[in-house]
């Protein structure tokens, strides 16, 4: 299981997408991302987040290494502010790390919107279904730091968090982010009755029917029947 270990700010992920260009070398970006992530003080902090925004929102999208692909990350970050994006980015650490998604579905179980979330709650719970594995509370800190730059937790003390009101996202945010789904998936058919991401859990649910429909025919073919709601991405 692919560990977080390493907190991001939705901040270094916008400014680094947005500054970065499809031909260009990896590491003609490394020097600038320090300028970017001038929270971090060690030289070894600051390579490690880098390793693991470039795995995550680059390279995970292409086959190589050596050159960076465009992609649709890095296209909607130059066309968009970073609130829109801020979405599409927590969308990504779902799609990519499995330990995310278990996270998120264990946070749900035991917190209801109006509980303090316990830091040690949660990291017993996850040690309690995952084993007590250093990969397992390396990622559950690290997430909830993530969480709270994301602005969908605020931390309170050490080890508490509360849990913001959710935000609701535009019909735009939501097209964009089932294309981000097909694409993760190396698929152009998604079925919304099976459809499975827990992104939407940190949201104010999405009518994902309606959304397919106004977005039929120019995004995507929209097929709806009794036992099916299928999108066909062009």
């Amino acid at each position: 299981m692919l560990g977080y270990d390493r907190p991001l700010k939705p901040e270094w992920i916008y400014k680094s997408l947005k500054l970065v260009e499809a031909g260009k070398k990896p590491a003609e970006y490394y020097d600038t991302y320090n300028e970017i992530a001038v929270e971090l003080t060690g030289k070894d902090g600051r390579r490690k987040t880098r390793t693991v925004l470039f795995r995550t929102f680059i390279f995970s999208f292409q086959e190589k290494q050596t050159i960076i692909e465009n992609n649709l990350l890095i296209k909607l970050s130059k066309q968009h502010d970073l609130e829109y994006m801020k979405p599409l980015y927590m969308a990504k650490f779902m799609l990519d790390y499995e330990i995310l998604a278990h996270f998120t579905k264990v946070f749900f179980q035991i917190f209801d919107s109006s509980q303090t979330i316990s830091t040690k709650a949660i990291t017993a719970k996850m040690v309690e279904q995952f084993g007590d594995l250093e990969i397992i509370k390396r990622s559950t800190r690290a997430f909830l730091k993530t969480l709270n730059d994301f602005n969908l937790i605020e931390k309170v003390s050490q080890d508490s968090f509360h849990q913001l009101p959710k935000q609701e996202l535009i019909n735009e945010q939501v097209r964009d982010i089932l294309n981000l789904y097909a694409i993760c998936n190396h698929t152009k058919q998604v079925n919304l009755k099976s459809f499975d991401i827990p992104l939407f859990t940190w949201y104010k649910a999405p009518d994902l029917d309606r959304i397919a429909q106004k977005f039929h025919p120019l995004d995507w073919e929209y097929i709806n029947g009794a036992d099916r709601s299928i999108i066909m991405i062009k």
